[in-house]
């Protein structure tokens, strides 16, 4: 392939008979970090939960604290500011306001 072709597939540009009208100009209000802050919430709450909840049995090479707990504590205060800040971009603030 040459050079010039590989720019010009870089940078078609798509005609109108080409797009889809279901997506073309729609509003994907629900960002990737919602998912993404969702799971990580899910998996430290059950960290949490494990680190609370199974017996502390000290071993060989113990830390001195309960890792489960404090990592998923870690997760869901971060897994809580990641969803906070999704829920208050300002795309799905805009969105709101154009759709009242």
């Amino acid at each position: 392939m040459t050079e010039e072709h590989q720019r010009e597939e870089q940078h078609h540009e798509y005609g109108e008979e080409e797009r889809v009208p279901e997506h073309s100009g729609t509003n994907h209000s629900m960002a990737i970090g919602f998912y993404i802050a969702a799971l990580i919430l899910v998996y430290g709450v059950t960290m949490v939960l494990v680190g609370l909840l199974s017996p502390a049995a000290p071993s060989e090479g113990d830390l001195g604290f309960n890792v489960n707990f404090w990592w998923g504590l870690v997760m869901v205060v971060s897994g809580c500011v990641v969803l906070g800040m999704t829920l208050a971009s300002p795309r799905r603030r805009a969105a709101r306001n154009q759709q009242q």
